[in-house]
């Protein structure tokens, strides 16, 4: 009788929902387009403005069906509170680095992003000065993994990758304090980089995406590299093609970075399908359960897909009342 308590208590706990389940979240307002910092309700999909950059907009990090991009484009610090983004000024169209603190709801920093693409923010959850790392291209055909300033947007390269194509993305992994960024070289090879805190390079790994079925073939680098804390494992989009079609036809997939150079599918139920724009991509702390915000190019609603590493499959989808670009750290 105890044992079956446990287990009903257990699995209580994985597939009930938690009142308190929530998220730091950022957005571009629906109405002023203006970039927004605050907190998503994970059981509702709603999210509440804490902070409005005005006179700002969120550089989009949505990965597009047929164009994407997909770089994370800000990041949050669990060790200072802190939120950094990158934002377009609307007036001058100038790029931004900014900062606003989440203990106080203010903006920490603003500064100017000059003469570079930068992406893949990832703060490695120190209070070093040098704590955001980063990805930037100038185009001069390389890749180049730096440690950012929060403060200043000054950076140190620590590594130059030649031959790259520009679609790169990149998170922290909070386990073993690496920076891991993938990337397609011009071979047409998926290659991921792995860092220390000191901009070390620990390994590099040749993947291949496995468990993929005839029509369906990889053709795109990783997209949306993002670290699973709950699952201490690494999750990504992939672009798949359908072979069978004389046509381009195409979907994305989840697909997971294991440990011997391989993309595994997941094989979870495809809600992706027919979803244009896809937004943050986040994994829940304390449940088995990873998030993404989707949204149709014919609906103006946004969606948030709910889908479950315990069971392996998708749980339920739920209208938001904003198209959140990404998502951290729960409060």
């Amino acid at each position: 009788m105890n044992k079956f308590l446990l287990t009903f208590a257990a699995l209580a706990i994985i597939f009930s929902p938690i009142t308190a389940q929530k998220a730091f979240a950022i957005w571009n307002d629906a109405t002023t387009n203006f970039a927004t910092v605050g907190i998503i309700d994970l059981n509702t999909a709603n999210s509440t403005a804490n902070f409005v950059n005005t006179g700002f907009y969120f550089t989009s990090n949505t990965t597009e069906t047929y164009n994407s991009t997909g770089a994370t484009s800000s990041t949050y610090n669990p060790a200072t509170g802190l939120i950094s983004y990158i934002a377009t000024e609307a007036s001058s169209g100038i790029v931004h680095l900014n900062t606003v603190d989440t203990n106080t709801w203010k903006l920490f920093n603003s500064s100017k992003v000059m003469n570079m693409n930068l992406g893949n923010l990832a703060y490695d959850q120190t209070a070093d000065p040098y704590n955001i790392f980063a990805t930037i291209t100038t185009g001069d055909g390389y890749l180049y993994v730096t440690k950012l300033s929060a403060s200043d947007s000054n950076y140190k390269v620590i590594d130059k990758i030649p031959n790259v194509y520009p679609n790169a993305t990149g998170t922290f992994i909070a386990n073993n304090n690496y920076y891991a960024v993938c990337f397609v070289n011009s071979t047409g090879l998926t290659n991921c980089n792995y860092y220390t805190l000191d901009g070390v390079v620990v390994n590099r790994y040749n993947y291949q995406a496995t468990g993929v079925a005839y029509p369906w073939v990889p053709f795109s680098a990783p997209y949306m590299l993002t670290y699973l804390p709950q699952q201490k494992a690494t999750l990504c989009l992939v672009f798949l093609q359908n072979k069978s079609y004389a046509d381009f036809y195409g979907r994305y997939q989840f697909f997971w970075l294991s440990s011997n150079s391989q993309l595994v599918d997941t094989y979870w139920s495809l809600q992706l399908v027919g979803k244009h724009y896809y937004g943050s991509l986040f994994g829940d702390f304390s449940l088995p359960r990873v998030y993404q915000f989707v949204m149709d190019g014919s609906d103006p609603n946004p969606y948030m897909q709910t889908y479950s590493t315990y069971n392996n499959q998708w749980v339920k989808t739920q209208k938001a009342n904003n198209f959140v670009l990404n998502a951290w750290g729960f409060v």
